[in-house]
């Protein structure tokens, strides 16, 4: 039996809107990208480390996720799941405004600097967002522990991990594939909040998204029963 697994999580960030160019707050409002943004995304696949397999592919189903892969993984349109729970913060009256535009406004400001204790008016809460976040994840590795743990169990060939699935999380699986790559098309808060969930010490605050149409890719390993971060310290 093998002492661990690996499970790498491709983190993609939706392409660049309207909005996102402006630098206004966009969370649950439904925009497309930029035109000018399609042909440049299509060419990006193979610069962002896309190619090759995937044992399961996710999304937001808001508009600017579902365009950014059709663009780039158009193969995967077939098989992906859309999650709700994989939506931006919904930034409620604050949605198209930036900074400049809010910066005076007290509850705005308390928000900056307490986004756990503050929620935006007709927003979502911050415990919200955390909960729906955690709980697509948890979802996740609780579907991929599970094959690991068949494999081993029944000493199961890679060709037939797919076949195992769990309750929560049953469909998006690409038939033949071993669960060691999964594609997740969202949004920057979202991914930050997923690295602050599976990197020791590292917080929503100090978690870093990628560029918009770009990647972060995240490797966990499952060992000693749990899953853990591959760190420079590993």
């Amino acid at each position: 039996m093998m002492q661990y697994e690996e499970l790498e999580l491709v983190l993609l960030r939706h392409g660049l809107t309207q909005w996102n160019a402006e630098r206004r707050y966009l969370g649950q409002t439904d925009l497309s990208l930029l035109p000018s943004i399609l042909e440049q995304l299509s060419g990006q696949k193979e610069q962002n480390g896309l190619l090759g397999d995937f044992w399961r592919v996710y999304s937001s189903d808001l508009l600017r996720c579902r365009e950014t892969l059709a663009c780039m993984m158009p193969a995967f349109r077939d098989v992906v799941v859309y999650d709700n729970r994989l939506r931006e913060m919904n930034f409620g009256d604050w949605e198209g405004f930036t900074y400049e535009q809010l910066k005076s406004n007290s509850l705005y400001r308390s928000w900056l600097d307490e986004p756990w204790a503050i929620t935006p008016p007709n927003g979502e809460a911050w415990e919200a967002f955390e909960s729906r976040v955690d709980e697509f994840l948890s979802e996740l590795l609780l579907a991929v522990k599970e094959v690991y743990l068949l494999h081993h169990e029944s000493g199961a060939a890679d060709g037939a991990l797919s076949n195992a699935k769990s309750e929560s999380v049953s469909d998006g699986v690409l038939p033949g594939h071993s669960p060691k790559r999964v594609l997740i098309v969202t949004h920057g808060g979202v991914i930050r909040q997923l690295l602050a969930r599976t990197i020791p010490e590292l917080t929503f605050r100090d978690a870093v998204a990628p560029s918009p149409g770009t990647v972060t890719v995240l490797k966990l390993l499952w060992r000693g029963g749990q899953w853990s971060a591959v760190t420079g310290k590993s």
